[in-house]
């Protein structure tokens, strides 16, 4: 186990609570429905994302909630096949969207999150990530990369699926990756219907955890461990490793339009550039308490949720400033509403939360 201190507590989570398993327990949660809930939008909720007007949020138990009058009101989704926890979703449009959690697990909505369905799981991405380390390893016997990427691979496979997926991105309803614990990269080109390993286009040899991904068109930007980060201007088929600008862990990122980056993670680091990763500039921070999640708004600025419960906004270049007086326990993402409030979940569930200063709503 390495280095707990450093994770999130939603990561952390994750991590501790699958890498205790032991490979016979094989996580039975990957086969039964998700648990049923009195009040769903009180459980713990890990993250929010808007499909149309519907917001949509994903959390512990496989239990997935739906509001369709800006998160006034919750209802639990249908339909969900797994009652594993699940750490991270996106929608590319009102009704296709996909959500990854504990036990490598990836589900796929069609109808705007009312029912789920599964497409694989930690012990099958494990399978593919042997076969392709044994083909890297066929066409280059010598190579040490590909000789340490197969030992990689084999313990994934001795240990099944007890990896978390932490994050994924989608381009559109063919192209996606999803990334987790112990360097765990995979690409589909159908939807998820079938997944090859990504893992060997990164220059990764411990095997750091990759926390966030986000993309825009053929960029997409990876962030994990000890100032891990890396980008990629071909639609992920090789990555570069950028210079960053702190040494301990990203857990959260940010892509505006006009192609400025957010990096932000561990105490209070947050830091933006200008020119694809290779120069940053600090936000600063009023207090060296880590960041969860970011969210760029189409004015420029951000949104940026904290481990003190507190959600920041930042002009273009400005000083960060919290906008809820009273902070949100165990905050693990938030969203910008229509009319200028906040939604955060997070292990008190969902709180909507008025700020007159958030009015400029997400970058599209």
């Amino acid at each position: 186990m390495k280095r707990m201190k450093a994770l999130p507590w939603a990561a952390a989570w994750a991590i501790m609570a699958c890498s205790a398993q032991a490979a016979p327990a094989l996580f039975p949660a990957l086969g039964q429905p998700a648990l049923k809930a009195r009040a769903p939008q009180r459980a713990v909720l890990l993250s929010a994302a808007q499909a149309g007007q519907r917001i949509v949020a994903v959390g512990e138990r496989g239990i997935v909630v739906l509001s369709d009058d800006g998160g006034h009101r919750w209802r639990q989704a249908r339909s969900v096949p797994v009652a594993v926890t699940l750490t991270a979703m996106r929608f590319v449009d009102p009704k296709l969207g996909w959500t990854v959690g504990h036990g490598g697990v990836v589900l796929h909505t069609a109808d705007g999150g009312e029912t789920w369905t599964r497409l694989i799981d930690g012990a099958a991405l494990a399978r593919i990530a042997l076969e392709a380390a044994q083909e890297r390893l066929r066409q280059a016997p010598q190579d040490a990369t590909a000789m340490r990427q197969l030992q990689a691979a084999q313990q994934l496979l001795e240990q099944g699926a007890d990896k978390p997926l932490l994050d994924l991105w989608f381009a559109d309803a063919s192209h996606g990756f999803v990334v987790g614990a112990y360097g765990l990269l995979f690409e589909t080109a159908d939807g998820g219907r079938n997944w090859k390993s990504a893992m060997e286009r990164l220059d990764n040899p411990k095997g750091l955890h990759l926390y966030a991904i986000r993309g825009r068109g053929t960029s997409i930007v990876l962030a994990g461990e000890q100032g891990l980060l890396a980008r990629s201007d071909d639609g992920g088929r090789s990555f570069r490793n950028l210079p960053s600008p702190y040494t301990g862990s990203w857990f959260t990122l940010g892509l505006w339009p006009d192609g400025r980056l957010l990096a932000a993670g561990l105490r209070g680091n947050a830091f933006v550039s200008a020119d694809q990763g290779q120069s940053w500039q600090r936000l600063d921070s009023p207090a060296p308490v880590s960041f969860v999640a970011a969210l760029p708004l189409a004015s420029g600025g951000v949104l940026l949720a904290n481990q003190a419960g507190q959600v920041l906004s930042a002009s273009a270049g400005g000083a960060l400033t919290a906008l809820n007086s009273a902070p949100v326990p165990g905050l693990a993402d938030v969203l910008a509403l229509d009319n200028g409030d906040f939604l955060v979940v997070g292990a008190a569930g969902v709180s909507r939360v008025a700020a007159a200063s958030a009015t400029a709503g997400a970058a599209k």
